[in-house]
């Protein structure tokens, strides 16, 4: 019994480090599970295919570990793409013809915003970088107060950037000097990750850990309007885990917002009053498809909610556990890639398959939806452009 009470503070210390190295808690596995209710990814049938994928070029930027999100972005007609390790390079969007490349040697941790004629990324030790989008010369490098694992976004006036230790901040375009911060409460447990700033209507929005969406003055940070998604009440510190990881999206004046263990919820911008909620879990960016809002929950179930009342419109499990991207709208269609590396076509008004596409031997890890195209990426780093006949 003493050679046992001696072990004690390693076997909790062990238990600890597996949770902190762990981005999502859904997969843990306690002692007494019965092996016979382990659940594992659904196996793919045979479907009716009425759209299919054309490759129309492909660039491989190469890349062994992603650090955070590392997302495409288009900007006049260019597709900008850096990898963890710091290769940046810019192609035609038509073509895929390189245009020019630049290793920074930083490791990259946000992805990038293309924007005002200005690069922005995030690095994994709290620097924030911009580069020219003509040809990649560096114009400033801060220093932020950690992390960040979502990209900046550009207002024109000021980079915005959020960081892991729950502050978001705006630096000046031209200078780089931080102009002003908002810090919020972390609880003493996340998910390793941040939610994905975004622009409209003149606003930043974006929301935190703490289950909050908040709605900020680009040029001042000054809070216009901040509200909780879910409230945490559960009874342990795992079950209290309310991040919002995810992009939000506005539709029709109604920011629809969605949290891990949580909730989805649409707010009305015009005087901040909740309109509809349903219950979910998800970390991933939610998407929108004329009157529905799109999401991926955490078990990878895709449900669609009607956008003006929230009720359930649909829902496809027949992907379930099978490490989807964050959906993307094209069309009429939804797109999502998987951990095999395919790529499946859902109608947006039913949820039923319309294509499927193994377009890569690695697991997709995002998707872009521009016009009639989708952008891909994969976990090696090789960019993809796809044509949806």
């Amino acid at each position: 019994m003493k050679l046992l009470n001696n072990f004690k503070p390693y076997l909790v210390l062990a238990f600890l480090l597996i949770l902190s190295s762990c981005s999502s808690l859904g997969s843990l596995k306690f002692w007494g599970d019965d092996e016979e209710d382990e659940e594992i990814p659904a196996e793919l049938y045979s479907i009716s295919e009425n759209r299919y994928l054309d490759r129309v070029w492909s660039v491989s930027n190469g890349n062994d570990i992603i650090y955070g999100r590392l997302i495409p972005v288009i900007y006049e007609g260019k597709v900008f793409y850096i990898n963890s390790s710091g290769y940046i390079s810019s192609v035609d969007l038509d073509s895929g013809k390189l245009l020019w490349s630049k290793d920074t040697q930083d490791l990259v941790s946000s992805g990038l915003d293309v924007s005002f004629k200005t690069i922005s990324y995030g690095t994994l030790d709290g620097g924030l970088v911009a580069l020219d989008s003509k040809n990649g010369d560096e114009i400033w490098r801060s220093l932020t107060s950690s992390e960040s694992l979502s990209p900046p976004v550009n207002s024109g006036s000021h980079v915005i950037i959020q960081t892991v230790d729950g502050r978001i901040s705006g630096y000046n375009i031209k200078s780089g000097k931080r102009d002003w911060f908002h810090q919020t409460v972390l609880p003493s447990l996340t998910l390793r990750g941040t939610s994905r700033p975004f622009i409209d209507q003149g606003f930043v929005f974006t929301g935190f850990a703490s289950g909050k969406v908040a709605m900020f003055y680009p040029d001042s940070g000054a809070i216009r309007l901040e509200l909780p998604i879910t409230l945490n009440e559960g009874k342990s510190e795992l079950e209290r885990i309310i991040d919002i990881d995810g992009k939000s999206v506005i539709v029709n004046d109604l920011l629809i917002a969605a949290t891990y263990q949580g909730n989805i919820s649409a707010i009305n911008l015009r005087d901040g009053r909740p309109v509809w909620q349903e219950d979910i879990s998800t970390v991933k960016d939610l998407t929108s498809n004329g009157n529905r809002v799109v999401s991926v929950d955490s078990k990878d179930v895709i449900k669609a909610f009607g956008t003006a009342t929230g009720a359930i419109l649909w829902e496809q499990d027949d992907l379930k556990l099978r490490k989807l991207t964050s959906p993307a709208s094209i069309s009429n269609l939804i797109a999502v890639g998987d951990f095999e590396g395919y790529i499946h076509l859902l109608n947006a008004q039913s949820g039923a398959f319309e294509g499927r596409e193994k377009v890569s031997r690695d697991a997709i890890t995002e998707i872009e939806s521009v016009g009639n195209h989708l952008l891909i990426v994969d976990t090696s780093g090789r960019v993809q452009k796809l044509s949806i006949k």
